[in-house]
């Protein structure tokens, strides 16, 4: 490693394309492969004539927006009222248990909490005079209502650790603190300052986390199978079946459904611009004109908070108790006995948990490798150009990307190999692996290392004895946050590891759409709790 750092650093233009290419080689096999297959004329008429189709691209649609702008609502209000408080620090410790809960156990947690025979239901059942489960549809409703909630309560902490971390960058923090100061003299709250003026400017800063949000919930699959509609699915839904089809024409015209996705995610990101523009004027006459409200502190973040946080905290005590749940009649409120028998199963797919926490490692070990060549051989301007090959993997849909990938690995005859899987896992994992590390790296004082050679020392010293101890902490934190990504997905194992190579998650998916509650419970605890040991692990190492 230290010998791959010198000769990166060197400053010359062979090394710094090199470090491009470790991140665009596998988007330009990828993407090309898919597009080549996802053009074929015969699949779109066979997508098209899909009696399916209209109602699985509406679904598609509505759950996606709308999911994206209650979450970035929510997030907004919060960070409005909230930040500069110690509440807000309080949150800020609170985001990386909340973002280390995969999406796939939230979403089982979260089924059972809200479902006829669920949790709540139990507990509104004395209240009620219910004998028997209420007629609601909570999750698998046909309007893809549970599957909008589940995506913007998951989504939720992601945005507002965007938010947290852009409000804790130094330039802007004391442009905005001054800017805040001006309209308390002027006579304007905190609130009235944030949507007057703090959102206009922090907004457009937050594309790249907004965008993401977007295009995962036009394109999730996982969640889309647990809590979403059946009939019709959910257009990633119906191209995940056609793509795991034995059929060649099965498969195409799943391909011709996952490029469909990318063309309704360009669509609506056209439509977010156009309405963008057109607000900001709107915006803008607004901000300068109207009465002045009163100045006080905002209220109401702190229940919110609580709220927020308490179902985090629900769906991980549901899925405990769910684990080790005998009969369980409605409308009792807890089961009648206790057993094992879930967690016998999982004892028993030891060898399933090792390989999770093994592929987590490798990718994370392979995207922490070219995240940290790529900053110590590369100037920080480089950041912004290349910025969008870094975080396309959070905005192609996944799909898309993946089957662009299991075509590359077909050709190259790795299919079903540990190799494809840990290069499918380290595509997904270093843009997180990206957006964690870069700040703290850029940031560093560069008085450090003129200090380091005024002394003596060599470059190779200061990297080692002074850069890397100072930045433990900031690479513990993106080997957490890597490692809490790789074990969350689902997609890239069924595909690149064409079901040979079983993990936690794809398990607890299996489960769960098959049925199977108590032992899809005990394995969405468990897919919680790798992910949660990684960023206690994190947490113990920086102290």
């Amino acid at each position: 490693m230290a010998a791959a750092l010198r000769r990166l650093s060197s400053g010359t233009l062979a090394a710094r394309g090199a470090a491009a290419l470790v991140y665009a080689l596998p988007l330009a096999l990828a993407l090309p492969l898919a597009l080549g297959e996802a053009l074929d004329p015969a699949a779109w008429a066979s997508l098209r004539a899909d009696p399916q189709l209209p109602g699985a691209v509406g679904l598609s649609v509505f759950s996606a927006v709308a999911s994206t702008l209650l979450a970035l609502a929510v997030a907004l209000w919060l960070a409005t009222r909230l930040h500069g408080t110690p509440a807000w620090q309080r949150l800020g410790a609170a985001l990386g248990p909340m973002l280390a809960l995969p999406h796939a156990a939230f979403a089982i947690g979260l089924a059972w909490l809200l479902a006829p025979t669920g949790a709540v239901a139990r507990a509104l059942a004395p209240l009620a005079g219910w004998a028997s489960p209420p007629g609601w549809e909570t999750v698998n409703d046909p309007w893809a209502l549970g599957l909008t909630l589940t995506l913007a309560l998951k989504e939720m902490p992601f945005l507002l650790w965007n938010i947290f971390a852009l409000l804790a960058r130094p330039e802007l923090a004391a442009r905005l603190a001054a800017e805040r100061s001006v309209a308390r003299t002027l006579g304007y709250g905190a609130s009235a300052w944030w949507w007057r003026c703090g959102w206009r400017q922090c907004l457009p800063l937050l594309a790249w986390p907004v965008l993401a949000v977007l295009a995962y919930g036009l394109t999730v699959v996982d969640l889309a199978l647990i809590v979403g509609p059946a009939q019709p699915p959910t257009l990633a839904a119906l191209a995940y079946a056609d793509l795991q089809d034995a059929s060649p024409e099965r498969n195409a015209r799943g391909a011709a459904a996952a490029l469909a996705l990318a063309a309704l995610l360009a669509v609506l990101v056209l439509c977010a611009w156009l309405v963008w523009r057109a607000a900001v004027p709107a915006w803008t006459a607004w901000a300068l004109r109207g009465r002045r409200p009163r100045a006080g502190t905002p209220r109401g973040g702190r229940p919110m908070l609580g709220v927020l946080m308490a179902v985090y905290g629900a769906v991980l005590v549901v899925l405990a108790v769910l684990s080790v749940a005998g009969p369980w009649p409605f409308p009792r409120l807890l089961p009648e006995i206790a057993t094992g028998a879930a967690w016998q199963q999982v004892a028993g797919a030891a060898g399933t948990v090792g390989f999770t926490a093994a592929l987590a490692v490798a990718a994370t070990a392979v995207s922490l490798a070219v995240v940290v060549a790529w900053l110590e051989a590369t100037p920080a301007r480089w950041d912004a150009r290349a910025g969008w090959v870094v975080l396309a993997p959070l905005v192609v849909p996944s799909l898309l990307l993946m089957a662009g990938l299991y075509r590359g690995a077909l050709h190259l005859r790795l299919d079903g190999t540990v190799l494809a899987l840990v290069w499918g896992h380290a595509l997904v994992v270093l843009p997180y692996v990206f957006i964690v590390l870069q700040p703290a790296w850029r940031d560093l004082d560069p008085r450090y290392e003129a200090t380091a050679l005024a002394l003596g020392r060599s470059r190779a010293a200061y990297r080692w004895r002074v850069k890397l101890p100072l930045l433990a902490a900031p690479l513990a934190a993106a080997a957490a946050v890597g490692f809490a990504v790789s074990v969350a997905q689902f997609l890239a194992t069924q595909m690149l590891g064409a079901g040979r190579h079983p993990t936690v998650t794809t398990e607890a998916v299996t489960l769960a759409s098959g049925g199977d509650r108590r032992t899809a419970a005990a394995f969405a605890l468990l897919q919680a709790l790798l992910p949660l040991a990684a960023f206690a692990a994190a947490r113990a190492g920086r102290r």
